[in-house]
Parts: C-alpha cells; structure tokens; sequence
C-alpha cells in the first residue's frame, strides 16, 4: 500500500493565501474562518486542523512575511565587504519588504494592537524582533571594529534602526502618500549610517 503523501504545508500554503486575499478585501473583522475556509476550496474543519482561530492565520501571515525577510537580511549581512555598505544594503532591503506587503499592512498594524493586549502574540513578536537584532548587531559591531562607525552599543544602534523602519512603516500605513519607498527607505538607512560613522 501506498503511504498517502503529507500535504500539510501545502495545505497551510493554501489557506494562508487565501487568508491574505480575504484579509486584504474584507479588512480584520470582516474576515472570519467561514469566508476563509470557502473561499480556500476547503471545510471548516479542515482550516480548523492548521489554526484554531484567526489570530493564528494573521500571525502566520505575518511570519512568514517576516521569515522571508529575515533571510534576505541575513543574506545581505553575511555577505563580504564594507560593514557601512551592508547596513546600507540592509535599509534598502526593508524598503524593498515594505513595499512588498503593502496589501497587509494594515493588518500587520491590527495584529500589532492585538499584540498590546495579548502576551502570547507579543512574544511572538518579540523573537522576531530578536532575531532581526541578532543579523543587524554584528554587522553595526564589525563597524565599530573597522573603525567605519563610532563606539557605540550595536544592540541599542540596532533597535534604533529597526524603529525608523517600523515608524516609517506606520507613517506609510496612515497617510501613504507622505512615503515613497524608492527614496524614502534607502534615504533613511543612509542618515542612520552618517549619524554612526566615526568623526
């Protein structure tokens, strides 16, 4: 007999992608587990089977959105070269993912004020954010070492330019036409850099 092939990331796939169609049509409360799952092709229950509720398909968005540009980040970080270049490279990376999720930001914005009010989704979160630290610290330190950036803490010059990207991000959100991406983005990496170069 055949062992029956596991498709349950492809199925995870599906309702994810249907979810973000869905999402991005109808808003956070108009969609719910009944729209998503018909308009996946799928039975409730099924949808039921990978996510309890529809905070956990937001998060899931949100992660994976999130993974793919951690690895593109990590990549950048990684690579040789000037440690000043790469941070420059980094900003302009954000940028480019900013503009990709353009249809769920404002999701992402109500599944941050959920986040407010729920420990669980918080750290969720929080190791995102953590693992963002843990590509951007080095390359600020490896700076330092080089002689490119002032002394400075590299964590601490790292969550300063992951919140110039976020609060970008929420500016962007709210009054789209005040950021443009292209320019904007990189512009902000490049100031951020300036302000930790040496004198």
């Amino acid at each position: 007999m055949v062992p029956r092939p596991d498709v349950s990331e492809e199925r995870k796939a599906q309702i994810l992608d249907t979810a973000e169609e869905v999402f991005a049509s109808k808003g956070f409360d108009g969609a719910n587990m009944d729209l998503i799952a018909t308009n996946a092709g799928l039975s409730k229950g099924a949808v039921y089977w990978y996510f309890k509720k529809k905070d956990d398909i937001i998060g899931a968005l949100l992660d994976r959105v999130f993974r793919r540009s951690l690895n593109s980040l990590r990549a950048i970080a990684s690579q040789q070269g000037s440690p000043r270049a790469r941070l420059i490279r980094i900003g302009e990376q954000i940028s480019s993912d900013y503009q990709g999720m353009e249809r769920l930001m404002p999701i992402a914005l109500e599944f941050y004020a959920i986040a407010l009010r729920r420990k669980s989704i918080r750290k969720h979160l929080g190791g995102l954010y953590d693992e963002l630290l843990s590509i951007l610290t080095p390359v600020i330190e490896q700076g330092i070492q080089a002689g490119e950036l002032a002394p400075a803490e590299p964590r601490r010059a790292a969550t300063l330019l992951i919140a110039s990207y976020e609060g970008l991000g929420v500016v962007w959100a709210l009054s789209p036409k005040l950021v443009e991406w292209r320019t904007h983005g990189p512009l902000m990496a490049e100031v951020l850099v300036r302000g930790l170069e040496q004198r």
